[in-house]
């Protein structure tokens, strides 16, 4: 009886996350992979124009620099509008912004386009994590969310295919009507599709119930992280932190990354140092790879079945956590990216250059959705009825360390070198590792 009980609960899990696919992550898939494509563009558009190789990574840049900028306000606009309307809104300006780029006469207008569309990206990615921190179950939200990590890199890694015919037949600039495309699909998905709320709270009802009489659904899925923050602990705690808040009113009309500052500044730093070396390890294989005297074509195929390991492993970061909570894969995958950084200068050749890449991949992949996920059980936990603009303050921290990743390597490159910068940074992800380490059980757990 117990072992069907359990068989059930896995297929309303199963039933679950399909539900959400077409809400959630068909938009997701469409929304990367438009933006995958045209993100190895903007730097070609920039030379065109006059840029140089360094006002070309500055205008590169910008696309970071406007998803952090997006967070805050992204955050008022799910949390006064809802999720569905924010992608929406986000579709709709991303749209507006690739044609900015395509007619873009000059640098300057680039810029801007390229800002503009990383801030519609700060809006449709803080909508879905939003979106999913709210409708999942507590018990299986890692493997939710790693999914969602997923969706991402499939776009990422399948957008610049779709991106090259374009650019043989057509030109580079034309490319950026393949993200217009994309964000236009999204929007006739959105618009198509039901309000998702109805069928997701049907679901969720269906799947906790069975979860509640289920002895064979371990509840050390979510161990020292998920678990304490639906336990009658947490809610205790929440419910006195929102009763003081509303005692405070000077705690009203503030930012939330200032509102919830004590709680950001430990998990939110040991998160965005986790993304800044994710986004180190995209520019320092490659430049590794042209100090060894690697061609660029083998550089492109490297980087490419990197990705594909990467890739395959997205699914596998959520049953970890799910199952052995947050910290069997915050603290590895951190261990794991920075004894990558660390080996880095010892791969002397071809073959060992190609085995760190593949290190570096299977560490991150495994590592797919975490940051979401600990964000959601934060807010969960501290933020329940202001979950946008608790995570819209997250999403500043580790936003703010994917844009600080590739700008780390430069500086440290420029005062030593190449090596000299690997190794700080994987110094710097050991930091992170111990941070994780010390405030995940703290913060989240028992």
């Amino acid at each position: 009886m117990a072992h069907d009980t359990g068989r059930r609960a896995k297929a309303d899990q199963t039933d679950f996350l399909r539900h959400l696919f077409v809400p959630v992550y068909m938009p997701a898939i469409l929304f990367a992979t438009g933006e995958g494509a045209l993100i190895p563009v903007v730097p070609l558009t920039a030379t065109t124009l006059g840029a140089n190789v360094a006002e070309a990574g500055i205008v590169s840049g910008l696309l970071m620099i406007g998803v952090v900028l997006g967070d805050m306000p992204a955050g008022i606009i799910v949390a006064r509008w809802g999720e569905t309307f924010a992608m929406r809104v986000a579709a709709v300006a991303a749209i507006a912004s690739a044609i900015i780029c395509w007619k873009a006469p000059n640098l300057i207008v680039l810029a801007i386009g390229v800002l503009m569309i990383g801030i519609a990206s700060a809006a449709f990615n803080l909508a879905r994590h939003t979106f999913l921190t709210v409708w999942t179950p507590l018990w299986y939200r890692a493997r939710a969310l790693s999914l969602l990590g997923g969706t991402s890199r499939v776009g990422y890694f399948f957008g610049p295919f779709f991106a090259s015919p374009v650019i043989a037949l057509a030109g580079s600039r034309n490319v950026y009507w393949l993200h217009v495309v994309a964000c236009l699909t999204v929007l006739i998905v959105l618009w198509v599709t039901p309000d998702p709320e109805e069928a997701l709270s049907k679901n969720k009802s269906i799947a906790e119930s069975h979860y509640q009489g289920s002895t064979s659904t371990a509840v050390s899925a979510a161990d020292e992280t998920s678990a304490s923050a639906g336990s009658p602990a947490a809610v205790a705690t929440t419910n006195s932190a929102n009763a003081n808040a509303a005692q405070n009113p000077a705690r009203h009309g503030r930012l939330p990354i200032i509102t919830y500052f004590p709680i950001l500044i430990r998990m939110g730093t040991a998160a965005g140092i986790l993304q800044a070396m994710r986004a180190s390890r995209q520019v320092i294989l490659p430049l590794w790879g042209v100090q060894l005297g690697v061609s660029e074509s083998h550089i492109a195929l490297i980087m490419g079945i990197a990705g594909a390991v990467d890739l395959s492993l997205f699914y596998t970061s959520g049953q970890i956590m799910d199952r052995f909570g947050r910290r069997w894969a915050a603290v590895p995958v951190l261990l794991g990216i920075s004894v990558s950084h660390l080996v880095l200068p010892f791969a002397l050749n071809e073959w060992e250059y190609v085995a760190v890449a593949i290190l570096f991949s299977m560490a991150n992949g495994l590592g797919s959705g975490i940051v979401m996920t600990l964000g959601s059980d934060l807010a969960t936990r501290y933020a329940p009825y202001d979950m946008p603009g608790f995570l819209s303050g997250w999403r500043v921290f580790t936003d703010s360390g994917s844009a600080f990743g590739p700008l780390a390597i430069s500086a440290m490159t420029a005062a030593s070198n190449l090596s000299g910068a690997a190794v700080l940074l994987g110094c710097c992800g050991m930091v992170g590792a111990l941070l994780m380490q010390r405030y995940i059980p703290r913060l989240v757990g028992k």
